[in-house]
C-alpha cells in the first residue's frame, strides 16, 4: 500500500468505512452502512475517470461483505489482494 498501513486500511475496510483509493490510475471509493431496514450493504464505485458503481453486496454481515470484497477479482480482473502493493490510500 502507498501513502498508508495496509493494517490500518483493512481495518477501516472492515468497518465499512469510507476510503478513497487509487490503483492504475483509477479512483476508488468503498464503503459499508445499515440500511433503514438494518440491511448492511457494502459497496465499490469507481470516481475516476467516470463515476459508476462497480459491485454491491447487501444482506450479509460486515465480515461475510468483507471477504466476498477481498476475493472477487473487482480491479481490471485481480483481486484487492492482488493489486495491494500498487493500491495508493488518498484520504487518510
Amino acid at each position: 500500500m502507498i501513502n498508508g498501513n495496509i493494517n490500518e486500511f483493512m481495518d477501516k475496510l472492515w468497518d465499512g468505512e469510507e476510503l478513497i483509493y487509487v490503483y492504475n490510475g483509477k479512483k476508488y471509493f468503498s464503503q459499508g452502512y445499515s440500511t433503514d431496514k438494518n440491511i448492511y450493504v457494502f459497496e465499490l464505485q469507481m470516481w475516476e475517470p467516470k463515476e459508476v458503481l462497480l459491485w454491491r453486496i447487501c444482506g450479509k454481515d460486515n465480515q461475510e461483505s468483507f471477504e466476498e470484497f477481498l476475493k472477487t477479482p473487482l480491479f481490471d480482473g485481480k483481486t484487492f489482494w492482488e493489486i495491494e502493493s500498487n493500491v495508493e490510500w488518498v484520504d487518510f
